[in-house]
């Protein structure tokens, strides 16, 4: 345990060292880390090629379509270029990225000042397991001390502050550092989905069957799967309402997630926080106002991150959000 010595820190490999991964092992990490992020980009490609290079031109005249391609060339860069800020800057989600910010400095040296200075005549005289609570929380895996609003992604391999959640489809946390690209690359997810499967519908309204005023339930991809294994299709027009399914659940999910991070955001919390009844007890929501709630995740003319990811422009963190953020003692405490 801890208080087997001053400076002892337990980690997990102290009990129990790593076997050596296999193989399938090192396999099986990459499905996990990078499957998503293959999975998100196939239907990228696939959603915008179908749509512009086979359905458009079936469905509209070639004047039409050749003007649709500034459009889909906008989309997705927009898609892409949020897609790699996202995962480039995941390395911002760290606590340590934060605690090096000037304007929580004199916090985070309040928070671990303790353990080069010796501590305050008040906590000289603590108890060991309060002296451990007031620097916040032990992580085992980081073997650190890390604030309450911090969690630790077994994944990220790193705690994150002011974590979301942990997203398979991109393939990284969602936290103060990247959730801004996080947003605007599900919004522009959605748009893209919408106008894709717009001209899909299109293409199949006139190649298929009519929609109305029941041929659009033959679209469903499942349908159309039964529909080939009783011979009344072909094998193309599957594939073709797959595209239009996965173009379809991909808005839905998209969208879904959009209005979500929204909302939480605007409310000054997170996903995880906002459901967890301790963390709302104890925090209030960071910033005062919808404005400084915007700054905190998208940083200064936040509108402009909607047209172009400016990575340059970094959060502002008040002092008040800072507290919030880096406070060890909440109310529970």
């Amino acid at each position: 345990s801890m208080r087997q010595g001053k400076g002892y820190r337990f980690t997990r490999s102290s009990q129990f060292p790593p076997r050596p991964k296999t193989r399938l092992d090192r396999m099986g990490d990459f499905f996990v880390a990078w499957g998503g992020v293959l999975y998100c980009l196939f239907i990228i490609a696939l959603v915008a090629y179908f749509a512009r290079f086979i359905a458009c031109p079936s469905a509209f005249d070639d004047d039409y379509c050749t003007d649709l391609n500034l459009l889909a060339i906008f989309l997705v860069s927009q898609i892409l270029a949020n897609l790699f800020c996202f995962l480039y800057f995941k390395d911002e989600n760290k606590v340590e990225h934060w605690q090096r910010h000037s304007v929580v400095a004199s916090l985070c040296r309040s928070m671990y000042g303790d353990e080069e200075t010796g501590g305050s005549e008040e906590e000289e005289g603590m108890e060991e397991e309060e002296r451990e609570r007031s620097r916040g929380k032990f992580c085992v895996e980081c073997n650190r001390y890390s604030p309450i609003r911090s969690h630790h992604c077994p994944l990220c391999n790193q705690c994150v502050l002011r974590k979301d959640h942990h997203c398979y489809i991109t393939g990284a946390c969602v936290g103060l550092g990247n959730q801004r690209y996080f947003i605007v690359f599900l919004f522009w997810a959605t748009i893209g989905c919408v106008i894709g499967a717009r001209y899909i519908f299109a293409y199949m309204d006139k190649e298929i069957v009519p929609w109305y005023p029941f041929g659009w339930v033959q679209y469903i991809a499942p349908v159309a799967v039964f529909r080939w294994l009783l011979g009344y299709v072909s094998l193309w027009n599957v594939w073709t309402c797959m595209v239009f399914s996965f173009a379809c659940a991909s808005c839905i999910g998209a969208l879904s997630f959009f209005v979500t991070q929204m909302f939480y955001t605007l409310h000054g919390y997170t996903m995880f926080e906002y459901h967890s009844l301790s963390i709302r007890e104890a925090y209030e929501g960071d910033g005062k106002t919808i404005g400084e709630r915007m700054r905190l995740v998208f940083g200064p003319y936040w509108l402009l991150h909607f047209f172009f990811p400016v990575f340059w422009l970094k959060q502002k963190l008040t002092p008040e959000i800072a507290d919030n953020l880096f406070r060890v003692r909440s109310k529970l405490l």
